[in-house]
């Protein structure tokens, strides 16, 4: 296996040249077309200055250049930084006034902002437009395939190894700025050999990618690429435009948040659309309640596969897979750990835990991050004598497939009892009635600490807060019930599927 990541793209172009790579809106690249531009991006980014070592930026929704620009940084290797569009122009200007980013690739909706928020980043910065200036003067900014087509390409690799940097991903901090994850060639070649096996995948697949390329669910797009399979970057995500692709595409796979998940099965019911060539729906993001599973299986006649991963461990831990959906006492838990994974549950002292009993999951692999970028406090932190600490709580039952509880940091003492707040939720949205809800810690005179519930009714419902309180002592016991309900019109979950830090202090304004 070459030391690249690039090598994927070459391989693939020498095998299947003329074969179809990669669609977005009304534009398909083959293999060799692709190739060949990532060779002439290569080119324009070394006549900018990046080299190895050196950063380039993505700040743009999903497209065609947010691969081909990982690729040629991969070719030279340099870092292609990716930039979570929904975070505020004031945060991105901070992370890249931090990061060492010659160039920016920024799409056109962005970039006023954006370029508002650079001024004084203290370093010159070049603003690539993505978008080629469509629709609008592009003032003076540089348009991307005026760039590629000036460039003189560089066909081959420098001298890359296997430890090097390639990818630096933004993951949400509990305080201050988000996390940088840099990530290596190795573990992301490492990454694509064991979802290419534990996901199936093959030469014949057309994956239609949904999710965030700014996200690490993106290696779903490697493996597709490593196969010679076809890639399909969808432009929306509302439901009947993913039904659309599908069918407009002959999609085989699709990955999807859980919201995404039910949108789709329930408007496919609704308009009583065939999904035909559909094989497999990857889920994943946030705890997925059995009988949410059990109603998109029912209306989706496809397979599902479940994982749960972190950014730090490039992607999945464990997998759920399609024949383990099949048992319903399975579907509470997120999977067994995929190959090359080791998972330790360990208590507060670091010793570990039996079958059954929660404590903090701990994972090893060679998968693993090189670490927090510019941050080597918090990388000593999180990993320690080579195994990363999650910060979930979860158990393992006897026969390897972990049940997450809650995330360590959520810890709720109330009345000196500790409660996970996902614990929780999860019983909340078990009830008939409750779309959604998420439950955090408050602060009680009395207890401490107490829950909070923001919950999301479905249409039509009548439940009411006494209901919920009802069923959480019943279910969990009178400790764990929630002191206070508020009904929402939505939680404001993120492209991932999670409640941000800061959407969760605006709901508990509400209290």
């Amino acid at each position: 296996m070459m030391a690249s990541l690039v090598s994927l793209l070459d391989e693939s172009a020498r095998a299947y040249p003329d074969q179809t790579a990669l669609c977005f809106r009304d534009r398909e690249f083959t293999y060799r077309e692709m190739h060949r531009r990532v060779d002439a991006l290569a080119g324009a980014l070394a006549g900018l200055g990046v080299g190895k070592g050196g950063f380039a930026a993505v700040v743009s929704a999903n497209s065609n250049v947010t691969v081909e620009v990982l690729f040629a940084c991969a070719r030279l290797g340099a870092v292609c930084e990716r930039y979570n569009v929904r975070l505020s122009p004031r945060v991105i200007a901070q992370l890249l006034a931090r990061s060492e980013a010659r160039v920016a690739f920024v799409s056109a909706a962005l970039r006023p902002a954006l370029a508002e928020a650079l001024v004084g980043i203290g370093r010159t910065l070049m603003i690539v437009d993505v978008d080629g200036g469509a629709g609008a003067e592009c003032g003076g900014v540089p348009r991307y395939e005026e760039l590629l087509a000036s460039a003189d390409p560089v066909p081959s690799t420098g001298d890359v190894d296997d430890g090097d940097p390639a990818m630096l991903l933004y993951t949400s901090g509990t305080t201050g700025l988000p996390r940088g994850v840099l990530l290596s060639h190795g573990a992301l070649l490492r990454r694509t050999a064991i979802d290419i096996e534990g996901m199936r995948f093959s030469h014949d697949d057309i994956l239609l990618c949904e999710l965030p390329l700014f996200h690490v669910t993106f290696v779903s797009t490697l493996a597709t690429l490593a196969l010679g399979a076809r890639l399909v970057i969808a432009d929306s995500h509302k439901p009947a435009d993913i039904a659309a692709d599908i069918v407009r595409t002959g999609a085989t796979r699709t990955a999807l948040v859980p919201c995404l998940m039910r949108g789709l099965a329930d408007y496919v019911a609704r308009e009583g659309i065939e999904l035909d060539t559909l094989e497999l729906v990857i889920y994943g993001g946030e705890p997925v309640k059995p009988e949410l599973l059990e109603h998109c299986r029912r209306l989706l006649p496809c397979g599902f596969l479940q994982g749960y991963g972190m950014t730090e461990t490039t992607a999945a831990i464990t997998m759920l897979l399609p024949e383990h959906h099949e048992h319903p006492r399975l579907l509470p838990t997120v999977g067994k750990a995929v190959p090359g994974m080791e998972i330790r549950i360990v208590d507060d002292e670091g010793r570990a835990c039996a079958a059954g009993v929660p404590g903090e999951v701990l994972v090893r692999t060679d998968t693993l991050m090189l670490g927090y970028y510019r941050d080597p406090a918090r990388t000593a932190e999180a990993v320690q004598d080579g195994w990363y600490r999650t910060g979930d709580i979860g158990f393992l039952d006897a026969e390897g497939f972990l049940t997450l509880v809650d995330r360590k940091n959520n810890l709720v003492i109330s009345g000196g009892e500790n409660v996970y707040p996902l614990e929780v939720s999860r019983c909340i949205k078990a009830l008939a009635g409750v779309v959604d809800a998420v439950v955090a810690g408050v602060p009680d005179k009395r207890w401490g600490e107490s829950l909070a519930a923001f919950v999301v009714r479905a249409e039509g419902s009548r439940i009411s807060e006494a209901d919920i309180v009802a069923h959480c002592a019943r279910e969990l016991g009178g400790y764990k019930k929630p002191h206070a309900v508020r009904f929402v019109d939505d939680l404001g979950r993120s492209a991932s599927g999670k409640v941000s830090r800061e959407q969760l202090e605006e709901l508990k304004g509400l209290l």
